[in-house]
């Protein structure tokens, strides 16, 4: 009796804790999912920053269209040619074109252009069209 006493003590001492080589696969599979979990941060720091500048641009470009609505037609930021602005890591370019929109054979509407470009490559230039009639 004695001696399955000793037997069954030595299977309990023998069966408490981990191998080292258990240990290592462990750490091994935590930190490929550590890896992984940086990669997916890096990816949406990456993509929050290019939402956020085309944002910007998308704002500037709406900002520079109200403030040419806002001169009047024979302004000289509105006569026909292409120009451009810098603001920041932006560039704002307007092209200002005149049409005949009732086809009377005079021009009577200027189109208006203005485009948004980023310095950063990943975002978006942004284009928005704007019909000014002579009133």
């Amino acid at each position: 009796m004695c001696n399955t006493q000793l037997d069954r003590f030595k299977l309990l001492s023998d069966a408490r804790g981990f191998t080292f080589v258990e240990l290592l696969v462990v750490l091994a599979i935590f930190a490929i999912a550590v890896l992984a979990v940086a990669a997916m941060q890096v990816t949406s720091i990456n993509t929050n920053a290019s939402a956020r500048m085309s944002g910007e641009a998308i704002a500037l470009a709406a900002n520079q269209v109200e403030a040419l609505m806002a001169l009047p037609y024979t302004d000289g930021n509105l006569n026909p040619g292409s120009y451009t602005v810098t603001e920041g890591a932006y560039t704002v370019n307007w092209n200002v074109t005149e049409s005949d929109i009732d086809g009377d054979g005079t021009n009577d509407s200027k189109t208006i252009n203005v485009t948004v470009q980023c310095a950063n490559p990943n975002a978006r230039d942004v284009s928005i069209q704007y019909i000014k009639p002579e009133v």
